[in-house]
């Protein structure tokens, strides 16, 4: 009787704890995907360059045989010229601007009274 008493001890205070082995293989799983993903650079960190852009935008030329459609919402920004470079700024009333540039943080200049030229090549 003392010996059946002992295995049956034995048995029920030797059995793994399921959910405390899965949770921390979930746990090292995921902490080896991440920095696999870092290693290989699939994690894209911000620089300070990338903080500076606000917003893109896309340049939809005009062509005389062809109608541009374009939304009839505005889009809450408005641009003006500035010591010859094009600004934009939100039209909530605050006082932030910021510079149009392209691609390679050149300034887009611009003139006040400018009026567009005509194409002489079009046909």
């Amino acid at each position: 009787m003392k010996a059946d008493s002992n295995t049956d001890n034995s048995s029920n205070g030797n059995k793994p704890d399921l959910v405390k082995y899965i949770g921390l293989g979930f746990m090292a799983g995921l902490i080896v995907a991440v920095l696999a993903l870092e290693y290989y650079g699939y994690i894209k960190h911000p620089t300070e360059q990338d903080a500076l852009v606000v917003e893109e935008y896309r340049l939809l030329t005009l062509k005389t045989e062809q109608d541009l459609k374009i939304s009839p919402k505005s889009s809450g920004r408005e641009a003006f010229c500035v010591n010859g470079y094009l600004l934009v700024r939100p039209q909530n009333g605050h006082n932030v601007a910021g510079i149009l540039v392209d691609k390679k943080n050149r300034g887009i200049h611009c003139e006040v009274n400018m009026l567009p030229s005509r194409d002489t090549d079009t046909e």
